[in-house]
């Protein structure tokens, strides 16, 4: 009977071992401990060409492809080009059915405006060293354009603003060229970077930083904001094919 016994605890023990054993190799995170680290490859770095094309506005629509917010202005939609054959040869062939139409009146100058988001994960924006578009004016009245740049500083991926101080940044760079739309018709618009100006000194690290470094989403998002040429004014063009370009 003593034999019986010791034989039966001698094989519990080793059934005991083999559990313990087993239980070594549970999934990490099933007794409530931490998930295990998943181990992933770098995500490539994504270029779209000598041309990154912000929207060219076909769709029709400024909600797809490419989402924009617009303020303030009277009018700021998306029109048909039919009736718009005037302007520079090169300029009136780019353009497409559809663009951008910016129009209102001030008593201060300001109009209003229209932006959007421009950052995606592995989405290098630096090689760029041009922003292009395409223009329509309505001659000398039309008014005037300015094109704001806004880069990361902070590593959050989004632009803390200020409201009320005209939704200025909190903690980014905004990089600014203003164009003043004094022609008819179409004509094509380039902007070296390197001429934009840093508008809001000691916020952010103030340098041109489009590159995404550090946990910096880089350039974050493109705003357009209209200005009239007189205190009490209009302004009233169209843009297409805005885009960013290497030369």
């Amino acid at each position: 009977m003593r034999e019986k016994f010791s034989c039966w605890l001698l094989g519990f023990g080793v059934c005991l071992i083999i559990g313990i054993w087993l239980l070594g190799f549970a999934p990490a995170g099933a007794m409530g401990g931490p998930p295990p680290k998943k181990t992933e490859a770098a995500a490539p770095v994504v270029l779209a060409g000598k041309v990154f094309l912000i929207d060219d506005f076909e769709s029709g629509s400024l909600k797809s492809p490419r989402e924009w917010w617009v303020f303030d202005i009277k009018k700021g939609e998306v029109v048909s080009n039919k009736d718009l054959k005037d302007g520079e040869p090169e300029a009136v062939k780019a353009v497409g059915n559809y663009s951008f139409h910016f129009e209102g009146d001030t008593t201060s100058w300001y109009c209003g405006g229209a932006g959007t988001y421009l950052a995606r994960p592995a989405q290098d924006l630096s090689v760029y060293k041009n922003v292009q578009m395409d223009i329509y004016g309505n001659g000398s009245g039309s008014g005037m354009l300015k094109i704001e740049l806004y880069d990361d500083d902070d590593g959050n991926w989004q632009m803390g603003q200020d409201p009320d101080k005209g939704y200025a940044p909190l903690y980014d760079d905004r990089f600014v060229y203003e164009e003043k739309v004094d022609w008819k018709g179409w004509k094509k618009v380039i902007i070296p970077i390197a001429d934009f100006v840093d508008d809001n000194p000691k916020v952010g690290d103030d340098i041109w930083n489009p590159q995404q470094a550090g946990g910096s989403g880089g350039l974050l998002q493109v705003q357009f904001i209209c200005i009239a040429n007189t205190s009490r004014g209009i302004v009233n063009f169209m843009v297409d094919n805005l885009s960013l370009t290497m030369e």
